[in-house]
């Protein structure tokens, strides 16, 4: 098995290692497969129009070496080749369209199909003779040779196999009449081909095996390898914070129009400005009305100042309100009593006199990240 740094690659390719891979031109193909798939095609082609392909063919040659036209009729030399082109190209258009039609199938159902236009681009190293030298007599293209002789050993094998059981009709051939034997000698013929088709198949199916187990392999990541493009997936967190800061203050700067209808602000003191309502007909649940952020803020607690609202110093509080709770949004239900301490002094005492000791729940403690703290005190 593969290792990097250590590591054995266990987990299954991301989208993007896939994605990757197609653009390097790394795709799931078997040769073996498509030539199994052009010999299939061609042989029950042949099994079963194989007298109009003869025929059409073998009426085209003669027609090609016929000259009468252009000696008795004066027909122009051009003329003559396009009609004996056009004869041979009808037939060879039928029989090469479904082998054309077949290879993208199998193609598609193996391992799908992906045009790369990287592959038809002009590369200089193509051009290079000691590169190319270095393809044909390079270990890779003797393994290759090698494997292409077993394949053919085998599939000849099949071949000799089957018409080593059909020797006794081959050999009484040449006593049977011509039209009995030229019938007897096609049957063996295209039975013998699919014969080898079988043999070919067999090798396509092993082919694919490995193919798809090599892929497969390849793709593979490590663990590490995963951590590291989620982290790349996800951005820097840093980056990805300050962003989300930027997003929080452009939207609390859109609430500080609501601070008339905050009864109080419970700050941070200078980071987190919470503005608080409580409606008495309807009995809700406080609800946020303005919160804000850094300047943001700072203006609430400037309006506040201007509109006489009273302000109250609650850190845990203040930072437990604004990273549970959206504008208009009522509090979390774990910060009820706190809240109701804060409102109960308010709305009672009007904010003169020493404030109530309040109790945050560990759970909602955060530092100015949004972090959770494990304890802290009010």
């Amino acid at each position: 098995m593969a290792e990097d740094d250590g590591q054995e690659r266990t987990e299954e390719p991301t989208g993007k290692r896939l994605d990757q891979a197609l653009d390097d031109g790394n795709v799931l193909t078997s040769k073996d497969l498509l030539l199994a798939v052009v010999m299939l095609g061609g042989g029950l082609q042949l099994s079963i129009g194989g007298h109009y392909y003869f025929t059409s063919l073998l009426g085209a040659f003669r027609s090609g070496i016929d000259i009468s036209d252009i000696l008795q009729r004066d027909v122009p030399l051009l003329t003559v080749l396009g009609t004996r082109f056009y004869d041979m190209l009808v037939p060879l258009s039928i029989f090469s369209t479904p082998l054309v039609i077949l290879l993208f199938v199998a193609q598609i159902a193996f391992g799908g199909f992906h045009f790369m236009i990287q592959n038809i681009a002009f590369k200089a190293s193509r051009m290079s003779l000691i590169s190319g030298l270095s393809k044909i007599f390079g270990v890779g293209a003797l393994i290759e040779l090698g494997q292409s002789i077993v394949k053919l050993a085998i599939v000849g094998a099949f071949g000799v196999y089957y018409l080593n059981s059909r020797i006794a009709e081959i050999m009484v051939l040449n006593s049977l009449p011509f039209e009995a034997a030229m019938s007897q000698a096609g049957s063996i013929v295209i039975s013998t081909l699919l014969v080898l088709i079988f043999g070919a198949v067999l090798i396509a199916a092993i082919d694919m095996f490995i193919k798809w187990n090599k892929h497969n392999a390849s793709l593979k990541m490590t663990k590490q390898e995963v951590r590291d493009e989620a982290k790349e997936s996800d951005g820097n967190p840093e980056i990805k914070q300050k962003i989300r800061r930027m997003q929080r203050e452009a939207a609390d700067r859109g609430s500080i129009a609501n601070i008339s209808q905050a009864q109080v602000i419970i700050t941070n003191p200078t980071h987190f400005a919470i503005g608080l309502r409580y409606d008495f007909e309807k009995g809700s649940a406080p609800k946020v009305v303005v919160k804000g952020t850094d300047q943001v803020a700072k203006s609430i607690r400037e309006l506040a100042a201007e509109k006489k609202l009273p302000v109250l110093e609650y850190p845990l509080l203040a930072r437990a309100l604004y990273f549970t709770s959206e504008i208009g949004s009522e509090i979390h239900a774990e910060l009820y009593r706190a809240v109701a301490t804060v409102l109960s002094f308010v709305f009672h005492a009007g904010a003169e006199g020493e404030k109530p000791e309040i109790e945050v729940p560990e759970e909602l403690r955060f530092d100015g990240n949004g972090r959770s703290l494990e304890k802290n005190n009010v």
